[in-house]
């Protein structure tokens, strides 16, 4: 019969390698990438230079949610799926807004958050964003295969108009996504994952609560770099516009269309 030391140190054991296992996921969700897919950009001439950005309430109510897959997924500390999809719905869209105000602060504009509806008044900008797919993905897919299975993904839809009229200069989806890079399968010897316990350590309770509110956080994250990029595409249209100079400018991660896939490259 296995003593109780032997049997304390194996589950010691097991939670270690859980604890790393959820480690590891959260590293290959933070090395993902963001961009931009432009679908309007309307040429005004020269507008002058705002004299205030507004900011609508960043709409996620509307957003297609999709918590994560897999054995993190069994044990959540909140046993309501409404309310653990309002609340990444909530934490995402507060987590863009954010970093939209922020970034486009950082660039020396007078920013200002209102309510949807709100009016615009001459020589304003008003930013309507709507959070469109807050998908955690499956963290053992991403964790063992890699290469985008299981990706977890965060898309919005950014829309930017001018004056009381409200015309639209410029609309784009923002995109993050947790990357393809390749997973243990690829990168452990063989037998290796098995033998590291990932089979069972990722049982371990506590180190599952761990991982889903390490995810709650990953998805915010994932949403200020999705506004970040937002904020170096608008900051070329400003430049464009003589509004910022060119060396305040950032060009943006462009993502090209393709079958079954947002993913991006790199512009020149």
């Amino acid at each position: 019969m296995p003593s109780i030391p032997g049997i304390f140190h194996r589950q010691l054991g097991r939670f270690r390698s859980a604890t790393i296992i959820v480690a590891l996921a959260i590293l290959f969700t933070s090395c993902g990438q963001s961009a931009v897919r432009p679908s309007l950009r309307i040429s005004t001439g020269q507008l002058p230079r705002p004299a205030r950005i507004l900011i609508v309430d960043v709409s996620s109510d509307q957003a297609r949610v999709k918590e994560y897959d897999g054995i993190l997924g069994h044990q959540p500390s909140n046993s309501s799926p409404a309310a653990r999809r309002r609340e990444l719905r909530e934490t995402s869209a507060n987590s863009f807004e954010r970093g939209l105000i922020d970034g486009l602060r950082r660039l020396g504009f007078t920013v200002t958050a209102v309510p949807r509806g709100a009016d615009i008044f001459a020589n304003e900008l008003l930013i309507d964003a709507r959070c469109l797919t807050i998908d955690q993905g499956n963290t053992m897919h991403r964790l063992v295969f890699g290469f985008g299975s299981g990706a977890s993904k965060f898309e919005s839809l950014v829309s930017v108009y001018h004056g009381p009229e409200q015309r639209k200069l410029l609309e784009f989806m923002a995109l993050a996504d947790s990357g393809k890079l390749p997973g243990a399968v690829v990168t452990m010897p063989a037998g290796a994952v098995i033998q590291g316990g990932l089979s069972t350590g990722l049982l371990a309770s506590s180190a599952a609560s761990s991982g889903i509110s390490a995810y709650l956080s990953e998805m915010s994250q994932m949403a200020n770099s999705s506004a970040d990029e937002a904020v170096r595409y608008l900051s070329e249209f400003f430049a464009g516009h003589g509004w910022i100079a060119r060396d305040q400018m950032t060009r943006a991660r462009i993502a090209h269309y393709s079958q079954g896939s947002s993913g991006s490259d790199a512009r020149p």
